[in-house]
This record gives C-alpha cells, sequence and structure tokens, in this order.
C-alpha cells in the first residue's frame, strides 16, 4: 500500500489557510502539516483539527519562508503537495515554489499579485525536469474566474468584453495578508486594456456603481489583479477587461479612494506603513455590515448567431461563507493532486485547471449559490 500522501499549509493558522486546513484535515489517504512561523500556533489548530476529525493525522510544525533554513526546513516534511497560503503575494519571489522544485513536491498558491501570477510560468522548465505541478493563483482570481468564463464562452462566437467585480461581506474577517495586499496599490498605477488600448487607472480609483441581484447597489473602485493581464493573452479577440472591489461600506469604499487620491497626488506613498492601525479598525467595525457577498462576471460579445450578445453571472455567498470562495480552487487541486487524478506538470496560472462542477462539488456544504442572466 502507499504511504499517504503529505499536504503541508504554509502559513496554516493564518485567515486562509486555516479555512484550508480545516476542510483538508480527514482527507482521504494524505497526512496534513500545519506550519505557521510560531510552533505554539500551529499546535493549537492542529489540535482543533484532531478534534474535528479523530483518526487524521495532523502534525504541527514551525516554518519560517523567510529563514535561510527554510529549504532545508521544507525537505525535511517531505511534502508531497505545499498549499502556500502566506501572503501578500505582491513584492514576493518564487522561494517556496523553487524550494518545493528542488524536493520534489507539488506546490499551490492563492496569489492574487498580478506580476507574480502573470510571470510564474518562467517556472515552468523547472517543474516539468522535476516532474511537479506548480500553480499560482489557485484563488477567486483567476482560478475561480476563468472557470466562468470557460463555462459562459460556448454561448459566444467572439468575447469583446469582460468585466469583473467582487463585494465582499463587511462582516468578513480580513486578515493581516489581506489588508496588506489592499493597501500595496492603493494609489498606485496599473494598466488596463479597454477598448482595444491599454490604458492607466490607479488602485481605488475609478468609482462606479455596481448591481447585485442579492445584494442590491454596491459601489466599487478599481484593483489591479491577475486577470488584467492573463485574460487578454488568453483571448486575443477580447477588447476589454475590468474589474472592480465593491466594498459593502461606502464609507469604507470612499475612504480608500481618498487614500488612493493621496499617493497619486504624492502625499502618502506607502500605506501599508498604517497596516496594524487599519487592521484593528477593521476588526473594530466589522458589526456594522451583513454577512452576504458576492462576484460578478460579466461577458459580451458576437453569439453564435452573429449578433451582439451579453450574459452575466452571479455569485452569492451568505453566512460569512465568502471567505471559502478564494480558498476553493487551491482545495480542489490539492484534493486531485492527492487522489493522483493530474497528470499535468509543468507551472501555471491557474487558468482552466478547475471546472464548475469542481467548485459545486467542493462548496456543497456552504451557503454559496450561482445563477446565469441573459
Amino acid at each position: 500500500m502507499n504511504r499517504p500522501k503529505t499536504i503541508v499549509v504554509i502559513g496554516g493558522t493564518g485567515h486562509f489557510g486555516g479555512r484550508i486546513c480545516r476542510r483538508l484535515v480527514g482527507e482521504p489517504h494524505t497526512e496534513l502539516v500545519v506550519t505557521s512561523r510560531k510552533l505554539a500556533s500551529s499546535n493549537a489548530l492542529a489540535v482543533e483539527l484532531r478534534g474535528l476529525s479523530p483518526g487524521a493525522t495532523v502534525r504541527a510544525v514551525a516554518l519560517d519562508q523567510s529563514s535561510e533554513d527554510f529549504e532545508h526546513d521544507l525537505a525535511v516534511l517531505e511534502p508531497d503537495i505545499v498549499v502556500h497560503t502566506a501572503g501578500p503575494y505582491q513584492g514576493q519571489n518564487y522561494r517556496v515554489a523553487q524550494a518545493c522544485i528542488q524536493c520534489g513536491s507539488h506546490y499551490i498558491d492563492l496569489a492574487d499579485g498580478r506580476d507574480f501570477v502573470r510571470n510564474f510560468d518562467q517556472l515552468d522548465e523547472a517543474a516539468k525536469a522535476a516532474n511537479v505541478l506548480l500553480v499560482a493563483g489557485a484563488s477567486t482570481l483567476p482560478g475561480l474566474s476563468s472557470a466562468v468564463i470557460d463555462l459562459l464562452r460556448p454561448r459566444f462566437s467572439e468575447i469583446h468584453g469582460i468585466e469583473i467585480s467582487i463585494a465582499p461581506a463587511h462582516q468578513t474577517p480580513r486578515g493581516i495578508g489581506t489588508v496588506a495586499a489592499v493597501l500595496s496599490y492603493c494609489g498606485k498605477p496599473f494598466q488596463v486594456l479597454s477598448n482595444g488600448n491599454w490604458v492607466t487607472m490607479h488602485g481605488w480609483q475609478n468609482m462606479t456603481m455596481q448591481n447585485y441581484p442579492a445584494l442590491g447597489t454596491r459601489l466599487s473602485a478599481a484593483c489591479d489583479v491577475p486577470d488584467l493581464a492573463l485574460l487578454p493573452a488568453c483571448i486575443p479577440e477580447c477588447k476589454t477587461v475590468v474589474f472592480h472591489a465593491a466594498l459593502e461600506a461606502r464609507w469604507e469604499q470612499v475612504s480608500l479612494w481618498l487614500m488612493g487620491g493621496l499617493t497619486r497626488m504624492g502625499i502618502v506613498r506607502d500605506w501599508n506603513k498604517f497596516l496594524p492601525l487599519f487592521r484593528w479598525m477593521s476588526s473594530r467595525l466589522i458589526n456594522l455590515g451583513s454577512d452576504t457577498g458576492g462576484m460578478h462576471v460579466r461577458l459580451s460579445g458576437i453569439g453564435p448567431d452573429q449578433k451582439a450578445s451579453s450574459v452575466s453571472w452571479y455569485l452569492t455567498a451568505r453566512q460569512n461563507h465568502g471567505p471559502e470562495i478564494p480558498c476553493t480552487p487551491a482545495l480542489i487541486l490539492a484534493r486531485k493532486l492527492a487522489a493522483n487524478t493530474i497528470s499535468k506538470t509543468g507551472a501555471y496560472p491557474c487558468l482552466g485547471l478547475i471546472s464548475m462542477a469542481d467548485f459545486d462539488t467542493e462548496v456543497s456544504d456552504l451557503d454559496i449559490d450561482w445563477e446565469i442572466v441573459g
């Protein structure tokens, strides 16, 4: 009988890492290794996980990706699959993925950093030589968003426009990596394909209104995400790709817009130096909104009948189940790798690697649903 697959979750006690551990514990024929920089934190979660799934094999380990001994410390764990959840990924290098190549482990991350995900295929040759699969962006963007596009794509002969927005519930806890990612591009310029031309937008600027069937109308603003670079390359006929984040609290949305303006004027260059303050404020004001969030993908173009066509996909997540969504593509891939149902090797952004059927199966026990309009 083959030995159990060892799944190492880096940042396992964090905002998303803890959710992934709780859903992976007890996966058949696996050993789960929970890591954090502090052994006490890993131990506390491991005890909880053993209570959730008696009989599951769970180990607690201290592991710091910034340590000079990281490569050695990871190799000692003999991982088969590494799930890297320790963001923010903006500004990170590929040290964790390269360490996985060195020790012959598959690798999955939840990266939302545009350059991190876009340039990830530079590891492709080394990953194939090591016979491992490395996947970046196994999260909402581009993992789920690309699965939605694959679902809707047969409705079009040509896709000319893609609009994506995410509307998190206000009661959703914000992990430190999430807050750091939000602040990292506040007011910073980035390129967006609009009407066939690359134009400059700035983080948390370009405010507009978004309508969601279950949420109503929300203010939204432009954010820099991997899809803005990846989708135009995948769909050459596409002329416009935009992404907006629509926060529930309008005062919060307007505050980020004002902060972005201060950055554009050169008054505040880096909002991350205020990260502890923003995280403290977020935790104190978390009950001022609802537990329901959503996501929207709209495609427009030419239908099979050669007439102009558009279709929208709306997701609704209730009971604060929204934070499970960014974890879902990584969970799907981890389960498939553990079950040996993926033979692909190389290094890729998470495009075309999961389906909406996979997504539905993974979230079937959560208060998450979606519909197609148009």
